[in-house]
């Protein structure tokens, strides 16, 4: 082993020390071992080169690679290896193989055509009416009376406007004495503040449902001729979230309750002075729990910030990927099932390296994904599910072990393949929890993307300026992940919920605010599906000015 170490570097070979190190081995006769270390070196160079592609490849390409089978048999496809058969394709003009060109089909009386637009929105007539040269008739010069109006539809928006709310206190006095009384001040968000709570309310959900900075809505108030400055707006948005903070407690209380846990983390860019870059990195959790979403910050991404959200109740079944940050929950007592997304992708990374073995493993992996998907089209609930995968996906995995117990013998554990070969075996007595209970998910692909919202908008507003906003970020996403998960419309439930705890909402009825109690007080701010929209009675028309 030492000297297949020493032959000559994998990164930067020197040519001239290989030949000479080989004439030498083989003036010994030194064949067993000479070709063992140039087998070794060439592995090693391999998967230097299969890394050094995947970096390449993830810089260049524009959006998100395609993992599917099909794909990516087709990005190996060479004529001589025939990995995949793929259908001659005939002519244009020979189509059904007969020689002939068949005829167009025709889409008369198949397309349901142009789909209409929802009832419940307001209707605005607009009259386009006659000129009154069009008015004479050309034959004989009278005046033509109106028959009707053909009516057509347009979808249309009415743009926002900043106005200055100007609130006039009154105040009154007795006239037989010096007695004189005020209105009371409506709640602000801000307590003698310039912003008013709608527009707090705004630009809060269009920096995490939009992902608009603060900076750039004021430079949208710019272009309207107003001046806000971002510390002004910035500090209002935090107000708004502190006010909020109750509620997302509420929702990790609902989210640590019995049930199916699922986790998963990213980083979240935070502003030290006291670090030498000026940043650091500090991690959000984000937690499901039926249709229950929490995001929880911590500075450290470590096993005592799953702690913290856990509680003393460890013995949970907690479905994550592959880290051992949360290895203490199985000390406990508890489960984690794996993801078999993340067992599926390390041999998705050796196939597009170039290993064709490795689509071997994805055709056995594809099974337990198909039958995933009939039981979700099928509607089958817990029980069901899982005696559909005792059925099918157990013999599925049965041959998946095989081929991964004889292929892990004989693939080097350091080439790419070999890496997805020792993760799935490390993996696996996680990965086969989900036969036991139905409600386990094969992969942790939920949490995933969920967690590709927060992404989105780190890529535009950058970081947060310290621990503090990296709790109100996890609190305002909680909120507005756990409304869309109810079928609740986020912005109308934080216009709704904000104005009831201005007006005093009390807190032993804290609860009542969470959005699956408020779709039911207020079912104004549920999401309208189309099949909802169109059966909703029809909005009265607003008439055309005089």
């Amino acid at each position: 082993m030492s000297q297949r170490s020493t032959i000559t570097s994998p990164y930067a070979p020197d040519f001239a020390e290989l030949r000479a190190w080989l004439e030498q081995m083989a003036k010994a006769l030194k064949f067993v071992e000479m070709i063992a270390a140039v087998i070794a070196l060439v592995t090693r160079m391999q998967g230097i080169n299969a890394e050094l592609t995947k970096q390449v490849s993830g810089l260049r390409r524009k959006r998100p690679r395609s993992e599917t089978l099909e794909r990516l048999e087709r990005q190996l496809l060479l004529p001589f290896l025939k990995i995949v058969k793929t259908p001659a394709r005939r002519p244009d003009n020979d189509q059904d193989g007969t020689g002939k060109k068949p005829d167009k089909p025709s889409r008369k009386g198949k397309h349901p055509g142009r789909a209409g637009f929802p009832a419940h929105l307001e209707r605005i007539v607009v009259v386009n009416s006659l000129t009154a040269e069009q008015r004479v008739c050309p034959l004989c010069g009278c005046d033509m009376k109106t028959l009707g109006h053909s009516m057509c539809e347009l979808l249309d928006v009415i743009p926002a406007k900043v106005v200055v709310l100007q609130r006039l206190d009154e105040r009154a006095a007795c006239r037989n004495d010096d007695t004189i009384v005020s209105a009371k001040i409506p709640a602000e968000i801000v307590e003698r503040g310039k912003l008013a709570t709608t527009l707090i309310v705004e630009a809060t959900a269009d920096k995490y449902l939009e992902h608009a900075p603060i900076e750039r809505q004021c430079l949208r108030f710019e272009r309207c001729g107003v001046d806000v400055a971002p510390q002004t707006l910035g500090r209002s948005v935090a107000a708004h979230i502190d006010m909020l903070m109750p509620i997302a407690a509420a929702i990790h209380v609902q989210t640590r309750a019995e049930g199916l846990l699922g986790t998963d983390a990213t980083g979240l860019p935070v502003l030290d002075r006291d670090v030498p870059d000026g940043i650091r990195t500090g991690t959000i959790w984000c937690w499901t729990n039926a249709r229950w979403i929490s995001f929880f910050y911590s500075a450290v991404g470590d096993s005592d910030s799953v702690r913290r959200f856990l509680g003393p109740d460890l013995a949970r079944t907690v479905q994550c990927d592959g880290t051992s940050i949360t290895t203490f929950i199985e000390r406990a007592g508890g489960k984690r099932p794996g993801c078999w997304s993340h067992g599926r992708r390390g041999f998705v990374d050796a196939a597009r390296a170039g290993d064709t073995l490795a689509l071997e493993a994805l055709r056995l992996i594809r099974p337990l994904f198909e039958v995933e998907r009939k039981s979700q089209l099928e509607g089958d609930n817990a029980q069901q599910r899982k005696a559909r995968r005792a059925a099918q996906s157990a013999p599925a995995l049965a041959a998946l072990r095989a081929w991964l117990d004889q292929q892990k013998a004989i693939i080097p554990p350091t080439s790419t393949l070999g890496r997805a070969l020792g993760y799935l075996h490390r993996q696996w007595p996680r990965l086969v929890l989900f036969l036991d209970d139905g409600n386990i998910e094969l992969t942790n692909n939920r949490r995933e993307r969920e967690l590709r919202k927060l992404v989105l908008g780190k890529k535009n507003w950058l970081f947060v300026g310290h621990d503090l906003g990296g709790a109100r970020t996890a609190a305002i996403l909680t909120i507005v992940a756990t409304c869309v998960s109810h079928d609740v419309n986020p912005r109308a439930y934080l216009h709704l919920v904000t104005k009831l705890i201005l007006d005093g909402w009390p807190q032993k009825k804290l609860r009542d605010l969470l959005p699956d109690r408020i779709a039911v007080s207020h079912p104004e701010v549920l999401v309208k599906s189309k099949e909802t929209a169109s059966s909703a009675p029809a909005a009265t028309a607003t008439p055309p000015p005089d």
